[in-house]
């Protein structure tokens, strides 16, 4: 798995012990890429790895990001999804972008079995998006927010039949962090109904400013935009 994701972004500056995968509620997280594989254990219904997106990719990203919102969709092996995925953008975008895609289209094809092609969506999003908790109906979803805050979670058990029925202030919301990669298990996943990873899209007001936010999905389950 690391060799997938050595040209990557550096880890993010965490302490020594956060090299660890530490396990919590279903969630594992780490500044090892590794802690990827680890959700593919039956208790787990996330996995985070922690990295920093270097500056000047943040500041190239901007551009991309004032386009907002849009919708950019490719499916196909890595290297023809991410040509396809660039071709569809408002705008180019920066080359490390498009590399870093490829290689976590790699990496997340490798990880949910998918026989080799993907599906990447990178969207700008501009005010808010899915604000209500939610499970997916899919089995695996990488997410990673290259712009902007990041996906807010809860270490709660119960999926999607617990998530329809959460409202209020006083839950124990958490968000991975910006340049982070997450890989969250859907309902569909294999013996996990009733188990999925409870999200939604960070609740930010209006001039937060826009949020560049990749998304992959095994292919042919979603149809494309």
């Amino acid at each position: 798995m690391s060799g997938l994701l050595l040209e990557s972004f550096p880890a993010a500056s965490v302490s020594p012990g956060a090299e660890v995968p530490t396990w919590r509620c279903g969630a594992a997280s780490s500044a090892d890429p590794d802690v990827l594989i680890g959700i593919l254990r039956p208790e787990t219904n996330l996995a985070i790895w922690h990295r920093d997106i270097p500056d000047a990719l943040s500041r190239a990203l901007a551009a991309l990001a004032a386009e907002a919102p849009f919708t950019a969709t490719a499916e196909d092996a890595p290297d023809q999804a991410v040509d396809a995925l660039a071709g569809a953008l408002p705008r180019p975008a920066p080359l490390d972008l498009l590399l870093d895609i490829r290689r976590l289209a790699v990496a997340f094809a490798a990880i949910a079995d998918t026989g080799g092609d993907v599906r990447i969506r990178l969207e700008g999003i501009a005010g808010r998006a899915c604000h209500r908790w939610h499970a997916d109906a899919i089995g695996l979803r990488l997410l990673c927010t290259y712009r902007g805050a990041g996906t807010e979670w809860l270490p709660l058990a119960g999926g999607a039949p617990v998530a329809r029925s959460l409202d209020g202030p006083a839950l124990p919301v958490m968000r991975i962090p910006r340049g982070a990669v997450a890989i969250l298990k859907g309902e569909g996943h294999p013996g996990n109904a009733g188990a999925g990873c409870i999200h939604r899209s960070p609740r930010v007001g209006f001039r937060a400013g826009p949020r560049l936010l990749l998304c992959l999905d095994a292919p042919g389950r979603i149809p494309l935009e």
